[in-house]
């Protein structure tokens, strides 16, 4: 499978100028002087009208400036984001899912729950593997990540030749997809509900000779037991709920196929400002996980010690 680019990690393009009033501001106020050196004396004084109507135009040349730099990280993919995002997925024929749809029905109405940013990036990323059938990993990847706004992830292997296995990811709690998730996914490759035989008409995204077979990945489940040293002063259910929260975003970051769940990283998570010291009592070892697997934390006990 092609390594992915980290979007995080593209600098920041030569074109986004910093903005800076104080040094256009000079700029401008030298160029019109060389202009006309008779201004010179007025300019001294911020209060003069003639150096008044220079701080307006300064400041529309930086508003000017700022538009330009709002334009240009629009249509760059690592800094787009929301419906400027969603006009950039369009150029590659991809739009953001739906992993809910509204419900009006509800007191009050349950807004759509939409594909993140961040999902959305990942596809228009696999996009090029999408141009042809799947075949490669990327290419069934993109392709079960596009067939439906529940898919969370998507990860496929080969056993042996022209056997493909596609695991699924959900957006549920323990990360199991739906049966009728399931069946989708394995018709959206042209296979029958029960996947064992190939639908009448043919797949436009499977390869002919690809025996595909479809299914929820692995759920591998741990639980967390930490106690937490908290040094004198600060607040100890401040520093708690801190830790928590940290281990919260730690997990949320953690839940894809593939990612192991290390002591390093519960630690990491939990020693937050005013923490003197972390036990770990579960797990005793890092969670290992691997590509067809996902970790789900059943239970998490935090406590601060005696």
């Amino acid at each position: 499978m092609a390594k992915l680019i980290d979007l995080s990690k593209v600098p920041v393009p030569d074109i986004i100028e910093e903005l800076n009033f104080e040094q256009l501001y000079e700029k401008n106020k030298q160029m019109l002087i060389e202009i006309e050196p008779g201004y010179a004396d007025a300019l001294q004084f911020d209060s003069d009208p003639q150096a008044k109507q220079l701080q307006i135009l300064t400041y529309r040349e930086m508003h000017l400036i700022a538009k330009v730099n709002q334009a240009t990280r629009a249509n760059i993919l690592a800094s787009a984001f929301g419906q400027d995002l969603d006009a950039l997925a369009a150029n590659y024929n991809i739009e953001r899912l739906v992993i809910s749809p509204e419900n009006p029905a509800t007191n009050p109405p349950t807004p759509a729950v939409l594909e993140s940013d961040e999902a959305l990036k990942r596809r228009v990323q696999l996009a090029f593997d999408g141009l042809n059938t799947a075949g490669s990993v990327d290419g069934y990847i993109f392709h079960t990540l596009g067939a439906d706004g529940r898919v969370l992830d998507a990860d496929a292997y080969s056993p042996a030749p022209c056997e493909v296995v596609v695991v699924v990811l959900a957006h549920t709690e323990t990360g199991l997809p739906t049966n009728d998730l399931v069946i989708k996914i394995r018709n959206h490759f042209g296979l029958t509900n029960d996947g064992t035989a190939q639908l009448p008409t043919p797949s436009k995204v499977r390869p002919q000779g690809d025996r595909v077979t479809v299914q929820s990945a692995e759920i591998i489940n741990y639980t967390i037991d930490a106690e937490l040293n908290i040094m004198p002063g600060p607040d100890k259910q401040v520093v708690l709920a801190a830790a928590n929260q940290a281990l919260a975003q730690y997990q949320l970051e953690q839940r894809k196929l593939g990612a192991s769940i290390t002591l390093s990283g519960i630690y990491k998570a939990l020693h937050q400002p005013g923490v003197s010291e972390v036990t770990i009592n579960q797990p005793a070892i890092s969670v290992n996980i691997e590509a067809h697997q996902v970790a789900y934390c059943t239970s998490a006990n935090i406590r601060v010690g005696a």
